[in-house]
């Protein structure tokens, strides 16, 4: 393989330190007999624009973005996703002719996460934030095979786009919502070690029903709060390492354009953890 088939991938995010997308890319390509290396960049909001236009120029082979870039990447992009287009956020950007192409594989991620967490489908799930990531979920939900009534939750839900099948929710309604949902799940960054340690309100999860499942889409390297608490209330629990495992799953796929081998999908969890 000559040197012009190495390439260089990604992830772009401040803070950036935590991240384990290198390990698990790394380890797909080596399991694939690829040349091809990712990397973590610590990206500030600023230099945003020049990071990415920079990227473009220097021909790598794709990027991902994190927290806080997800939505600030909108207008930086030459192409959006239909998907994008519809949520306004994007994690995975497609670069090929110095262009970037913007898309989201976080909601299939988190879909695909789901299917692993071992509790029935729920037919009503309640969402905590309204970022880049929860977008992602909520749109995940709603438009899934079999489609999920929303319960949105953030600061100001005003701020929420009016979405069919979401109803935009205050926090001061989370007491009273969890006995109706058959999920919960956490998008904000409460649990993250630069994030806040505690929800605006508490969070009992022994008032969800039995069978619920809660997922919290931080990866820390202990269970967060909500986890632990969810452990003590016999609960179904999921981190945010399969939705991390799965959306880089479909983000390889988007950069080579064909499905990953099971083989290189198992190095990525293995790598995870």
């Amino acid at each position: 393989m000559n040197a012009d088939s190495v390439r260089c991938y990604a992830v772009l995010g401040y803070p950036i330190s935590h991240s384990r997308s290198p390990a698990m890319h790394n380890a797909a390509f080596v399991e694939l007999g690829l040349p091809h290396r990712y990397h973590a960049f610590s990206v500030a909001p600023d230099a945003l624009r020049e990071a990415l236009r920079g990227a473009a120029a220097l021909g790598l082979g794709g990027l991902n973005l994190t927290v806080p870039h997800k939505q600030a990447a909108l207008s930086c992009m030459d192409v959006l996703s239909p998907e994008v287009e519809r949520i306004g956020a994007l994690n995975t950007v497609v670069i090929e002719h110095g262009k970037l192409t913007g898309h989201s594989t976080d909601g299939e991620g988190f879909l695909a996460g789901l299917a692993e967490l071992g509790c029935a489908w729920p037919t009503r799930a309640l969402v905590l934030g309204g970022g880049g990531a929860s977008r992602s979920v909520v749109d995940a939900l709603v438009h899934a095979a079999k489609p999920v009534h929303v319960d949105w939750v953030a600061r100001d839900p005003s701020e929420l786009p009016a979405w069919s099948g979401v109803t935009p929710r205050d926090y001061a309604d989370v007491d009273g919502l969890l006995p109706e949902v058959q999920l919960l799940v956490n998008g904000t960054t409460v649990g993250m070690a630069s994030g806040p340690e505690m929800f605006p309100v508490p969070i009992p999860l022994t008032r969800l029903p039995a069978g619920a499942g809660v997922v919290d889409m931080v990866y820390a390297a202990k269970p967060t709060r909500l986890l632990a608490s969810a452990a003590e209330a016999g609960l179904a629990h999921q981190n945010g390492l399969s939705m991390l495992l799965w959306q880089g799953v479909f983000a390889q796929e988007r950069w080579r354009g064909e499905p990953l081998p099971r083989n290189a999908i198992a190095a990525m969890r293995s790598a995870l953890g």
